[in-house]
C-alpha cells in the first residue's frame, strides 16, 4: 500500500527532468565533512530503493552518481563511475586524523579507482596524509574547476600537479600543501587560498607570488597565510608594474610585514569589499597602505549599516567591520590585526584609519586583560570616539580611572562634553581589587537625578552586565535604583571573551 501511495503521489506526476534535480539537490554535499557521514552515493541508493518509479528516474541520470566519496565501498565507487557515464565527477577524500589503521589502504584503493578517470574530474578535494596527497595524478586535468588540498600529517610539496594542464582551473586552496609555483595548474585562478604556517622551505616567495598573481587577470580571491618568509627571499620586487584586478572583491592577507608590505603596494583592487591583513605597528608604511582599504569596502557595499570594534589588547589590537543587522558573526567585511604597543595603535586608527571614510559608525570598544589606562588617554584618544555606543572592560590594571571619566564632563577643545555621550552598553569583567564605590558613584553621576543640568543628559544607560564580580547587595541596589531591575544583570561565571579568534582556519570553503 504504501508502494501504491508513492506512485501516485505529487511528486511522481512531475516530469522526469525535474524529479531529478529533486534528487540531486537531496544527494548533493554542501561540504566536504569527515569520512563518518553518509555519502551522497548511500543517499542516492537509498532514494533509488523507494520505488520502481525512482529507481528509473535515478538510472537514467548520470550526474546523479558523479559524486564520490571516500567512506564508500569500492563496489558502490565502481558502480558509481558507470553509472555516471561521462558526466563531470566530484571527488571526495578525507582520512579522519583519528582514524584506524585499516582506513589508509582503503583511501589509496578509492585513489587508484577514481585517478584513471582524472579527465572527468571537476571537482576534488583532498583531506589526507602525505602518503596519498604524493598519488595525486599527473595526467591533464581537462575539466577541473575546483581543487582542494590539505595535508594532515606534515607539509608536503606537489610538483606538477596533473601535468600542469588543467586550463578550467578557477579555485585552488593549499592548507599545508604547496605547489610548485611555476606550475601551469597556477594560471587563470580566479581564486587561490594557500595556508603555510610552520615549513620555512615551502613557503611562497613574493617574487612567486607576484608571478602567480601577474598570470591571475580575473582573480576574485586572495587569501594567503603564512608564519614565515624565506630568509633569501628579496622582499622588494624592484621596478615592476602594479597588478591591476577589476574583479578582486576579496583580500586576507596573514604574512609577516614586510611581506605584505611588498605585495599590497604592487595590486590595485578598486572593487575590493571584503579586507582583512595583520600588520606590525613599526611598520609605519605599511599602516599607511592599509588605510584606502576602508573606504573600498564601506563604498563597495553601499546598502549596508556598519558597526566597528576596536579590541584592545596589551600588544595587540584589532579593528573589525561588521553589518548592523549581524550581530552574531564572524564574517567582518573589514578586519585588520595589529601587533605592537596598544596606544599608538590605538592613535594611528582615530587619527588616520576612521578619517579616511566620512561614516560615522556606532562602534564597540573592548578593553582586554591587563590594559592600563594612562591620564593622558581621555584628552589624546577616548574623547574623538562620540560613537562608542558598547563599552567592555575586562579584567583591566585601572578601570575606576575610566569611570571616573565617565562619571563627569570633561574639558576638550575649550568645552565641556561627554565622554561616549551615545554609551547604552556596559559590561565588566571584576576583579576583587575594584573599588566598586567608584562604579556605584559613576552611574549616579551620569544618569542619576543628580547629574549636572547644564548640558544635555548622555544617552540613557540600557544594560549594564557584571561578569564574575564581588559587588555587595547594597551596591547592586543603588545601581538598581538608577538604572533599573531589568537593566542591571549578574553573571558569576568568567567564560572570557570573544577575542581576536587568532586561531588558524584550516578548514577552507568556496
Amino acid at each position: 500500500m504504501a508502494l501504491v501511495m508513492i506512485n501516485n503521489g505529487p511528486i511522481d506526476r512531475l516530469p522526469v527532468e525535474t524529479i531529478s534535480n529533486i534528487f540531486l539537490l537531496a544527494i548533493r554535499p554542501s561540504r566536504p565533512k569527515y569520512h563518518r557521514t553518509i555519502s551522497a552515493l548511500a543517499k542516492l541508493i537509498a532514494i533509488a530503493a523507494v520505488s520502481k518509479r525512482w529507481m528509473s528516474v535515478v538510472d537514467a541520470a548520470p550526474e546523479l552518481w558523479s559524486f564520490l566519496h571516500s567512506s564508500d565501498p569500492i563496489k558502490i565507487t565502481l558502480m558509481g563511475l558507470e553509472k555516471s557515464k561521462d558526466a563531470s565527477l566530484t571527488i571526495t577524500c578525507i582520512l579522519h586524523p583519528k582514524s584506524k589503521t585499516d582506513d589508509e589502504p582503503a583511501t589509496m584503493r578509492f585513489i587508484n579507482c577514481v585517478v584513471p578517470y582524472v579527465a572527468r574530474w571537476r571537482f576534488a578535494y583532498f583531506r589526507v596524509n602525505a602518503a596519498v596527497l604524493s598519488r595525486i595524478p599527473t595526467a591533464a586535468a581537462p575539466r577541473l574547476y575546483s581543487l582542494r588540498l590539505q595535508c594532515q600529517d606534515d607539509h608536503v610539496m606537489l610538483d606538477n600537479p596533473f601535468g600542469g594542464q588543467a586550463p578550467r582551473l578557477r579555485e585552488l586552496a593549499c592548507v599545508r600543501t604547496a605547489v610548485r609555483w611555476t606550475s601551469g595548474v597556477l594560471a587563470g585562478l580566479s581564486s587561490l587560498k594557500i595556508l603555510l604556517v610552520q615549513n620555512e622551505q615551502l613557503c611562497i616567495r613574493c617574487s612567486e607570488l607576484y608571478a602567480t598573481l601577474a598570470n591571475c587577470p580575473n582573480l576574485q580571491s586572495l587569501d594567503i597565510t603564512q608564519g614565515t618568509k624565506r630568509a633569501a627571499d628579496p622582499l622588494v620586487l624592484g621596478e615592476v608594474p602594479i597588478l591591476h584586478f577589476p574583479y578582486l572583491t576579496e583580500i586576507k592577507l596573514s604574512m609577516p610585514s614586510a611581506f605584505n608590505n611588498t605585495i599590497l603596494s604592487h595590486i590595485e583592487a578598486p572593487a575590493c569589499s571584503t579586507f582583512m591583513a595583520e600588520a606590525e605597528v613599526e611598520m609605519v608604511e605599511l599602516l599607511d597602505r592599509l588605510i584606502p582599504y576602508l573606504p573600498k569596502v564601506i563604498n563597495n557595499r553601499p546598502l549596508e549599516r556598519w558597526n566597528a570594534e576596536i579590541f584592545v589588547e596589551e600588544e595587540r589590537m584589532r579593528f573589525t567591520l561588521a553589518p548592523v543587522h549581524k550581530k552574531f558573526t564572524l564574517w567582518r567585511p573589514f578586519d585588520l590585526e595589529l601587533v605592537g604597543e596598544w596606544l599608538p595603535t590605538f592613535t594611528w586608527i582615530i587619527d588616520k584609519l576612521l578619517l579616511s571614510t566620512t561614516i560615522q559608525f556606532p562602534m564597540t570598544l573592548h578593553f582586554s586583560i591587563n590594559c592600563q589606562f594612562s591620564e593622558s588617554l581621555l584628552e589624546s584618544t577616548l574623547l574623538r570616539l562620540p560613537r562608542v555606543q558598547h563599552l567592555i572592560v575586562e579584567h583591566s590594571v585601572n578601570p575606576e580611572r575610566v569611570w571616573g571619566w565617565l562619571a563627569k564632563p570633561a574639558q576638550h577643545s575649550g568645552t565641556s562634553q561627554w565622554l561616549f555621550p551615545q554609551l547604552r552598553k556596559i559590561e565588566i569583567y571584576g576583579d576583587h581589587k575594584y573599588d566598586w564605590d567608584s562604579l556605584v558613584a559613576t552611574v549616579r553621576s551620569r544618569w542619576g537625578p543628580d547629574h549636572d543640568r547644564e548640558l544635555d543628559q548622555p544617552h540613557f544607560l540600557e544594560t549594564l552586565r557584571y561578569i564574575a564580580s564581588d559587588l555587595t547587595e547594597e551596591q547592586v541596589k543603588s545601581l538598581k535604583e538608577v538604572i533599573g531591575d531589568e537593566n542591571v544583570m549578574s553573571d558569576p561565571s568568567d567564560y572570557g571573551t570573544d577575542s581576536a579568534e587568532s586561531d588558524v582556519q584550516e578548514d577552507f570553503s568556496f
